[in-house]
């Protein structure tokens, strides 16, 4: 009985490696209660709770089993898809990644489809656990061997990855510091300006996660210093913009903590450098922050109020 449940295990095994390898762009991978051990519908794989437990420790253990083993086309064929397969169902053991470099190891470096196969791995690994360092540690280290044939298309979509796992977990910083190493290892200013407005976009969706503000005044500063620009006057600028256009949403967002946090890095920064911010916006920033205070001071001496 137990011969016929790891032959069944291996063959969920392998139509699973076959899935993630062959079908493009998984939008989801998903957990589900059901009697099938695998549907696919378009884009969209789900996984039954039953399968995704027995076949997580099945091949767990079948990968230790077999890497002690001497080199063969059959073993190495086992490993390269049970590999496959746990980099998503346990993306946190470096083990299975490890073992993914040292079969890149053995390929030519322009090979593209290689290089494109791994990160989408990265990809799909985090579409089950979001927040996982490893996929992203990963992919750092394929953009990094493989820089000679990084396309732009493929820049692109590790934007498009870091954007995904970040929308599907709050505050993921291993998202955030992904996508900011990407920009300053392949700077790219028109990539640079459509992020600057891509970002925008994202503060104003997300006005109380901190994450997206950092990354944004990082990108400031990228931006500022991978730009010729003629003067220091037109790099002081952007962040004299930047300034008034977070005092507009403090106004509009006066409760919003994150906000005030961005516009103190943001006034912190420019008195550091002696850029000289809008007065205009400063009376703002006086005339609010005076509003908020007396609020405070009266629900301080008024116990009725809560």
């Amino acid at each position: 009985m137990a011969n016929d449940d790891n032959v069944d295990h291996l063959k969920t095994v392998k139509r699973l490696s076959n899935i993630l390898k062959t079908i493009p762009n998984l939008q989801s991978i998903s957990i589900i209660q059901h009697d099938e051990p695998l549907i696919l519908e378009g884009q969209h794989l789900a996984i039954s709770k039953k399968t995704f437990k027995e076949l997580g420790l099945f091949s767990r253990q079948t990968f230790l089993k077999f890497i002690k083993k001497e080199s063969s086309p059959s073993r190495d064929s086992t490993l390269d898809e049970l590999s496959t397969v746990l980099t998503v169902l346990n993306p946190d053991d470096n083990r299975y990644w490890n073992y993914r470099k040292r079969l890149c190891q053995k390929c030519s470096k322009n090979q593209t489809d290689k290089l494109f196969l791994e990160l989408k791995l990265s990809s799909c690994s985090l579409k089950l656990k979001p927040k996982c360092a490893e996929p992203f540690n990963h992919a750092r280290w394929l953009l990094t061997n493989y820089r000679e044939i990084v396309s732009e298309q493929t820049i692109i979509s590790q934007l498009k990855m870091c954007e995904d796992s970040a929308e599907s977990y709050k505050h993921n910083y291993y998202s955030w510091i992904h996508r900011l190493w990407v920009l300053k290892t392949f700077p790219n200013t028109k990539l640079l300006e459509k992020e600057l407005e891509w970002s925008k976009g994202w503060v104003e969706s997300h006005i109380s996660q901190f994450c997206g503000m950092n990354y944004r005044f990082n990108l400031l500063l990228i931006s500022s210093a991978h730009q010729n620009l003629d003067s220091n006057v037109q790099k002081c600028q952007k962040f004299v913009d930047e300034v008034s256009y977070v005092v507009d949403l403090v106004l509009f967002y006066p409760g919003t903590e994150s906000l005030w946090c961005y516009l103190g890095l943001l006034l912190y920064y420019c008195s550091a450098n002696q850029i000289e911010c809008e007065e205009s916006a400063l009376f703002r920033v006086r005339a609010i922050d005076n509003r908020f205070s007396r609020r405070f001071q009266k629900r301080n001496f008024n116990p009725e109020i809560a």
